[in-house]
C-alpha cells in the first residue's frame, strides 16, 4: 500500500525529528533510567532503591539500550532505538488490523495512522524511558495471538511462541503483566486448554525467575518505588478523582498544577498536549519544577487538547463496537483487540488508585501506552463504519493530524518555527 508507506515515512521523520531535537537531559525519571542502564550493563548489577528509584521496573529496556550505549558512547543514539519500536510497533498495528479486517482498506490506514499520529507515543520516543520498547514487545504479543486464533494455529509450538513474547513483554515492563489475562481470554472460545497452558508456561519461563527475585527481596512481586498506605483501596482517592473533570481549566489551561487529582482530565490531557510539561513549556527533572506559561503557550495546548477530542471519541467507540462484534460473531481475536485498551485502562485506573500522590505524577500516560494498538483499531473500526459520511471521516483523520503538527510546532522540540 503506498498510503500506508507515505505514513510510516511520515512518522518515521517525526519520530527522528523530536529524537534529534529534544534535549537527552529531560525526561521522565531520566537521571533514574540512566543509572539503571549503567550499572546493569557496565557492572552486571540491578540497582537498589538507594541506587535508582526504578529498582523495580524489569531489566529488559536497560539491557537493550544500555548494551547500545555502550557500543556507541551515546545516550542519545540510545533514544534512537526508541525510531524503530515506535515504527515497528505502528506496522505490528497495521499487520494486527489487516489479519481481523483484511478487506477493509480504510480501516487498516486509519488504525495506522492513530497509531502513527498520537502525540504521546512521539512524546515518549524522545525520553530515555522503557515506554516504547514496551509497546513494541506488548504489540507483538497481540499480533501473535491475533495471528494465531485468526489463523487457528493453536499448536503447541505457536503458543510457545506466544508465551516466549508475552514473557518478554513483562521483562521490559511490569505493567504488560495484564496482557496475560487478555491473551488467555482470547483462548477460552477455542477451549485450547493445552495451547493456553503452554503459552502460560513460557511466559513464566521468561518472566518467573524477575518476579521470584522481586518477591524474595522486597516480599512483593510487584513492588512499586513508593509504599502504598495502609487504608482500604476505596478510601484511598475521593470521588472527585473518578469524576472530577477539571472544568474550565482542562480546556483552558491543561497544564500542571491544574486539576491535581484529576483522573480523566490528567490523562487525556497528557495523551494529546503536554500536562507535565516536557515540550511545550519549560521544565525540570521529573517535571516538578515548571516555568510560567505565557499565553500564546496556553492557547497552543488549548488548541491541542480540542483537535483530540473528536478521536478521541470515535477511538471509544469503536473499540466497544469491537467488543460487541467480538461477541456477536463469535470471534475470539477481535475480543482480544477490544479488551486490551479496556484491561489496561482499568488495570492502570488500578494502579493510581493503589499508589496516591499529592502531586498527581502516576497519572502520566505513558503508563497506559501499550493499550494505544486497541484505541488505534477501535479508531478505524469507526471511521470505517462512517466511510459514507465523507467530511466526517476527513474531520476526523485531519485532526488526529494536525494534533501532531502542533505538537511537532509548539515550543518544543521543533517550535517556534
Amino acid at each position: 500500500m503506498r498510503a500506508a508507506g507515505l505514513i510510516l515515512v511520515v512518522a518515521a521523520a517525526m519520530a527522528i525529528a523530536v529524537v534529534v531535537a529534544f534535549p537527552g537531559d529531560l525526561g521522565y525519571d531520566q537521571r533514574a533510567h540512566r543509572q539503571y542502564a549503567d550499572l546493569l550493563v557496565h557492572h552486571g548489577q540491578i540497582p537498589s532503591p538507594a541506587e535508582s528509584q526504578e529498582f523495580h521496573t524489569p531489566p529488559g529496556f536497560y539491557a537493550v539500550a544500555g548494551a547500545f550505549e555502550a557500543v556507541t558512547h551515546s545516550w542519545n543514539a540510545a533514544r534512537g532505538l526508541n525510531v524503530l519500536w515506535f515504527l515497528g510497533s505502528a506496522i505490528l498495528t497495521l499487520l494486527i488490523a489487516r489479519e481481523l479486517f483484511p478487506r477493509d482498506r480504510l480501516l487498516q490506514l486509519s488504525a495506522l495512522a492513530f497509531a502513527c499520529f498520537t502525540p504521546v507515543a512521539l512524546k515518549l520516543a524522545a525520553m530515555f524511558h522503557p515506554e516504547e520498547l514496551s509497546l513494541f514487545a506488548s504489540t507483538l504479543t497481540v499480533y501473535l495471538v491475533v495471528r494465531f486464533l485468526v489463523r487457528r494455529q493453536l499448536d503447541w509450538r505457536h503458543a510457545a511462541v506466544l508465551g516466549l513474547a508475552l514473557g518478554a513483554a513483562q521483562l521490559v515492563r511490569g505493567f504488560n503483566l495484564w496482557l496475560v489475562p487478555v491473551v488467555l481470554v482470547g483462548f477460552v472460545p477455542t477451549r485450547a486448554v493445552r495451547p493456553a497452558l503452554v503459552t502460560v508456561a513460557a511466559a513464566f519461563l521468561v518472566a518467573g525467575p524477575w518476579y521470584v527475585r522481586q518477591t524474595i527481596k522486597y516480599s512483593n512481586p510487584l513492588v512499586f518505588n513508593r509504599a502504598a498506605p495502609h487504608v482500604a483501596l476505596w478510601r484511598r482517592r475521593p470521588a472527585s478523582f473518578y469524576v472530577g473533570l477539571g472544568l474550565p481549566q482542562s480546556i483552558t489551561s491543561p497544564i500542571r498544577p491544574h486539576f491535581t487529582n484529576r483522573f480523566l482530565p490528567t490523562l487525556y490531557s497528557d495523551i494529546w498536549g503536554d500536562y507535565f510539561g516536557y515540550f511545550a513549556w519549560t521544565t525540570t527533572e521529573g517535571g516538578t519544577a515548571p516555568a510560567p506559561l505565557d499565553t500564546l503557550g496556553e492557547r497552543e495546548l488549548e488548541a491541542q487538547n480540542t483537535l483530540g477530542f473528536v478521536p478521541t471519541l470515535l477511538a471509544i467507540g469503536g473499540v466497544l463496537a469491537l467488543l460487541v462484534h467480538s461477541v456477536r460473531r463469535a470471534r475470539p481475536a477481535v475480543l482480544v483487540v477490544a479488551l486490551l485498551p479496556l484491561v489496561g485502562l482499568g488495570g492502570f485506573l488500578a494502579f493510581t488508585v493503589a499508589y496516591p500522590s499529592g502531586d498527581g505524577d502516576v497519572i502520566k500516560a505513558s503508563y497506559a501506552l501499550t493499550t494505544l494498538p486497541g484505541w488505534a483499531i477501535g479508531f478505524g473500526y469507526a471511521v470505517n463504519r462512517f466511510r459514507r459520511f465523507r467530511a466526517l471521516l476527513g474531520v476526523a483523520c485531519g485532526l488526529a493530524i494536525a494534533s501532531d503538527l502542533f505538537f511537532l510546532l509548539y515550543r518544543g522540540p521543533l517550535g517556534p518555527l
